[in-house]
């Protein structure tokens, strides 16, 4: 899932293009049907549509820019509040026992500028000398983060430090659970700095001991059910990396794909100038300049790269996550994705050429265009504009009829399923398979049809429109503009347009 980008095209009105509409029970079942066609992408694009995502969006409410390549440690925390056993992410304040010694910020700080001048300066000793020698898996697991990130491309990158929370002295000893943000800006691909959140166990054995590092791990939250930890892992921390680069794209393989990184690299590279190229022919700056594609062998890691969550569905193939940042003015923004692929998936293993292209152009194309999307709070983009576009961009010129591609959607209305208006956010995460791939092959054809009404730069601009502002009076301004109707009559016209091209 990701949100897509278009062109121009004049196709003719009973070919429509966009995305496959394969029913996601097929994709579930690919493995057990040869040559099946596989389910659609999916990505987090659609997550941070849920309430779930807003809460959590709530919540990581302050991440600065990084600390720059020439500056290791100009950026300062902000203020916040914290509790003991979970303080949340993007705060800075410390929270102290109410009598006895603490650890200072400025001393936290200040190990962390060590660590990010260390990793300037590919200095291993240094980047270890503040862990404890102890914890031989932490000093082994750190050690194979700064490989990681030597083999990568940053214009930013840096520790900054957000909320200190020390415990009670015990036996002189001292212990901090330290927040941390890891602000960087991939080379190529992020618009601006994001960050990946860490919590730093610290301890002082006594006083005027040094600080050591005696774990890592990802920032918590815990609420709604679901175990959050901002962005954690990133691929440079769950195994050795093989780095790839293209033009506009990099590839991070662990082991088990790394075999087949370069060939992955070369086929992400021909969909990502698609991409691009479509949408620089008249749509609007500020989008992203390449992709990072994370390719994955087993569903464990696909689910929990990103912030430990589990499958929503269980049938996604590709996941698209936005890592949140904020402007210089303090809205909230979004500065880059990481687009996660199961290379086991049917869009991998298909015998069609066709699908890979699909499914990276689909996961691309949310990714392409997230610098463009605003923070509203409890208001997320409507879903069916996100994999909509994504879809329409994603098989941009291809005919439909006469193939499979809206075969769920003819299903639908020959059940009298369809009910003439646009597909809300649950009927595009139904658990049903048909209803799901319906939605999605129903979604495209309302973003097909705005471009039918008012060409590409209709769409170019309906899209980035909602984008900025998701709020429904906002999207039914959007749509007048679009298309010169109100929502209803718009609603009504796609609905006629449905029933002419898929009634049998």
């Amino acid at each position: 899932m990701t949100q897509p980008t278009h062109d121009s095209g004049d196709c003719a009105d009973d070919a429509p293009s966009g995305i496959s509409a394969e029913p996601a029970d097929r994709a579930d079942r690919h493995e057990a049907i040869p040559g099946a066609t596989p389910a659609r992408p999916r990505s987090v694009v659609r997550r941070l549509a849920a309430p779930l995502i807003a809460l959590v969006l709530a919540v990581t409410a302050l991440i600065l820019f990084g600390v720059t390549l020439s500056d290791p440690g100009s950026a300062r925390p902000r203020g916040g509040d914290g509790a003991i056993g979970g303080p949340r992410p993007g705060t800075a304040t410390p929270v102290a026992p109410a009598h006895g010694p603490t650890i200072a910020t400025a001393d936290i700080q200040t190990l962390a500028d060590r660590r990010t001048r260390a990793l300037l300066d590919r200095d291993e000793q240094s980047f270890t000398a503040d862990l404890d020698p102890d914890v031989p898996d932490l000093v082994t697991g750190q050690l194979r983060l700064f490989v990681n990130l030597g083999r990568m491309s940053f214009d930013r990158i840096g520790y900054r430090v957000e909320t200190v929370q020390t415990m009670p002295v015990s036996d002189d000893r001292i212990t901090a659970y330290v927040d941390v943000s890891f602000d960087h800006r991939i080379s190529a691909a992020d618009t601006a700095t994001v960050g990946e959140g860490y919590r730093w166990t610290v301890i002082r054995a006594g006083p005027g001991a040094p600080l050591l590092i005696t774990a890592v791990d990802g920032t918590p939250y815990d609420g709604a059910g679901y175990a959050y930890a901002r962005d954690y892992p990133a691929p440079w921390d769950h195994a050795d990396l093989t780095v790839v680069r293209r033009d506009h794209v990099v590839v991070l393989a662990d082991p088990a794909t790394s075999a087949g990184a370069e060939r992955l690299a070369d086929d992400a590279e021909e969909a990502a100038r698609a991409d691009i190229d479509i949408w620089a022919d008249g749509g609007p700056p500020g989008t992203a300049p390449g992709f990072v594609i994370v390719p994955v062998a087993d569903r464990d890691t696909f689910y929990r790269l990103y912030g430990g969550r589990t499958g929503e569905h269980g049938e996604e193939s590709g996941l698209t996550y936005a890592l949140r940042t904020i402007d210089p003015a303090g809205k909230g923004r979004f500065g880059g994705s990481r687009i996660v692929l199961d290379t086991t998936s049917g869009w991998f293993t298909s015998p069609n050429p066709q699908r890979l292209g699909e499914l990276l152009r689909h996961e691309m194309a949310h990714a392409l265009v997230t610098p463009l999307r605003n923070e509203v709070p409890n208001q997320d983009q409507p879903v069916w504009v996100v994999e909509g576009f994504a879809d329409w961009l994603a098989l941009r010129g291809r005919t439909l009829l006469g193939t499979d591609e809206l075969y769920e959607a003819r299903t639908y209305l020959a059940a009298n399923r369809f009910s003439g208006k646009l597909p809300t956010d649950n009927e595009l995460y139904q658990a049903d398979t048909v209803g799901n791939a319906a939605a999605y092959e129903l979604a495209h054809l309302a973003i097909r049809r705005i471009e039918e009404i008012g060409g590409s730069p209709a769409v170019y601009g309906f899209v980035t429109a909602v984008y900025a502002d998701p709020s429904p009076a906002a999207v039914d301004a959007a749509i007048g503009r679009a298309t010169g109707m109100p929502r209803a009559k718009f609603e009504a016209d796609w609905a006629a347009r449905v029933h002419d091209l898929l009634d049998a």
